[in-house]
């Protein structure tokens, strides 16, 4: 409180005012008034009227109430403080102002530029520089700058703009442990990085789009402790409202860019799309035009009528129309023949379901003109059936052929074998006597492995029953008892699975084949064996058969291991055609078999079965 005389000379003021219009000092008992307070103070003791300013002193605002005295050419002032009121009317201009800017931002980048200078510029910060983090390479770049960074001339250019990682700086600090970072002095600070020059206080606050730091706002000052706790209230909600901005502009592009696909996915796509509510179209693409041979506009008509498009429908699309009429709304599958603009019957399948918008249920549809599939179709089953029965008449004839040759093969073998015993011992008889019984019973063998064959390509009926492969595998030794104690050979056996549904001649078939195999081609010098496992990984049984014999050059006949009459060891009495009927037999139910080996080691058959 104080009171002023008519020229403006101090009559009383009492410590307070002193504070707030003294000079230099109470001592030397000069005060300095604003213009616009002794102004004000000598129009009351004029007009003898009451008056209110707010005026600006030492950098705070003071509303000042003048009250002139009756009797007396004085008046009496009193002064209240509204710095933080003035402060927060500011604050609140600012928001106003920015929030309103930002209405019109399109991009990130206009979301930046806005910040600096329709926020920053009016809350007179000297500097700050907005960060926006980069996905490619996770680092903190300089979009945007107010002060120094980006002087008025060159619009929105930064000036030498520089990124930093995460790990780097106040600005980074912010980002990692996404809170606001207020540093009064950097002097004290490892972490400060200098930008364009060197300043003392900081504040950063990050931009946080849900749980994701997606910038940093960020305000250097060259005084210490500039930065008050409403600087940072302001700043944070800056931030809070440019998040949420930067934030709606990425689900709009996200949106868009979905949006765009979407119809390019159904403006291409193979099928027809078609959306339609009370037996009328509300939407067609150009793939289903061209089916119907319609227009979209003639389509999309109100006076378009769909059902003339139909001429006929298979059992599922009228028990699906008749579902539809009582209220189901499950997706439907059927065909349809549809007759097009130029009166051409085109067969279509069809797949439909219910959609809801605001405006009710609609249904969308996907056609796709099977005609042409459906006519290739009944010529394959013409060229399937003329097939089959070519097929049946070479396999006939096969048979034929070595049931009829079987029979005399045998008698000439045994006619051989009685005019051995009764010929003369003469040296070139009996020369070309054993060629023709090695050429014969070579002719024998050959249609044995031919009725096999055919045997095994023949088979379509499968007896599946339950195997016991223990009892299997004691089968097989006692088939083989010779060759096993001759060849001083041990089979092993660990079965986690005992019991397997599957054909059991195809099991006997493996198992004595690949038995069979590991006693034939067993390496000398060691204990021969074979190991056969059976066991189960992810729902699925696996026999395993390992043995320790001369192994296969699998980078040399890996290709052909399988094949019909390939021979990989000089063995006189290998066939060749043992590996070829047990992977036919394993491929005819859906097994299949893989092998690992070493040579002059051993080898591996892996069998995986069919469920």
């Amino acid at each position: 409180m104080l009171t002023l005389d008519k020229r403006g000379e101090l009559i009383y003021a009492n410590s307070a005012a002193y504070k707030i219009l003294h000079k230099d000092g109470v001592d030397h008992g000069t005060l300095v008034y604003p213009g616009k307070f002794l102004k004000a103070s000598l129009e009351a003791i004029e007009c003898k009227k009451n008056d209110t300013i707010i005026c600006e002193v030492a950098n705070s605002h003071y509303r000042f109430s003048f009250c002139p005295r009756e009797s007396e050419e004085s008046v009496d002032v009193y002064g209240v403080d509204i710095t933080e009121e003035v402060k927060h009317q500011n604050y609140f201009t600012v928001i106003s102002a920015f929030s309103t800017a930002l209405l019109e931002a399109e991009t990130e980048k206009d979301t930046a530029r806005i910040i600096t200078e329709e926020a920053i510029s009016r809350l007179s910060f000297v500097d700050c520089v907005v960060y926006f983090v980069d996905l490619k390479d996770r680092k903190l770049k300089q979009i945007a700058a107010h002060g120094p960074k980006n002087p008025k001339s060159l619009d929105n250019t930064i000036l030498n703009p520089i990124a930093l990682s995460f790990d780097e700086g106040i600005v980074g600090l912010a980002a990692t442990e996404k809170k606001t970072i207020l540093i009064d002095d950097v002097t004290k600070e490892s972490r400060y990085v200098v930008d364009d020059e060197q300043r003392v206080s900081e504040l950063a606050v990050p931009l946080i789009a849900g749980n994701e730091v997606i910038g940093v706002i960020d305000s250097e000052h060259p005084e210490k402790n500039y930065y008050s706790k409403e600087d940072v209230k302001i700043l944070e909600a800056i931030a809070s409202i440019a998040s949420s901005k930067i934030q709606h502009i990425r689900f709009a592009k996200r949106n868009k860019l979905t949006e765009a696909k979407f119809q390019s996915f159904v403006e291409n796509a193979f099928g027809g799309f078609y959306i339609h509510r009370n037996n009328k179209f509300e939407y067609v693409n150009e793939q289903f035009c061209k089916i119907t041979g319609f227009t979209s506009r003639e389509l999309l008509s109100p006076d378009f009528n769909i059902q003339s498009l139909i001429i006929g429908a298979d059992q599922r699309a009228i028990r699906a129309m008749k579902a539809r009429g009582i209220g189901d709304e499950s997706p439907k599958s059927y065909q349809l023949e549809m007759i097009t603009k130029k009166k051409q019957i085109r067969q279509l399948a069809v797949n439909t379901c219910i959609l809801e918008d605001e405006e009710g249920q609609v249904t969308l549809g996907i056609a796709v003109d099977i005609t042409e599939t459906i006519e290739s179709r009944h010529k394959l089953e013409g060229v399937i059936a003329s097939l089959n029965k070519k097929t049946d008449e070479l396999n006939e004839f096969a048979h034929l052929a070595s049931h009829n040759l079987r029979a005399p093969v045998t008698n000439l073998i045994g006619l051989l074998d009685y005019y051995n015993e009764l010929s003369p011992e003469d040296p070139m008889n009996r020369t070309i006597m054993e060629k023709f019984s090695k050429t014969v019973k070579q002719l024998n063998l050959t249609l044995e492995e031919m009725h096999d064959v055919l045997k095994v390509r023949a088979q379509q009926e499968f007896e599946i029953k339950k195997v016991n492969l223990n009892d299997l595998v004691e089968g097989i030794k006692s088939q083989l008892s010779e060759k096993i104690r001759h060849a001083k050979f041990n089979v092993q056996t660990y079965f986690e699975v005992e019991v397997v549904n599957y054909e059991q001649s195809h099991l006997k078939n493996l198992f004595l084949n690949l038995i069979s195999n590991a006693i034939k081609y067993k390496r000398e010098g060691v204990d021969a064996h074979i190991r056969i496992r059976s066991y189960t990984r992810e729902n699925q049984i696996y026999i395993s058969f390992e043995d320790n014999g001369i192994g296969i050059d699998l980078e040399k006949h890996g290709k052909n291991l399988f094949g019909m009459y390939k021979r990989f060891h000089t063995n006189p009495d290998s066939r060749g055609l043992g590996l070829y009927l047990i992977k036919k037999q394993l491929d005819s139910l859906g097994s299949s078999i893989s092998v690992t080996s070493t040579l002059g080691e051993g080898t591996r058959f892996t069998v995986k079965l069919t469920k």
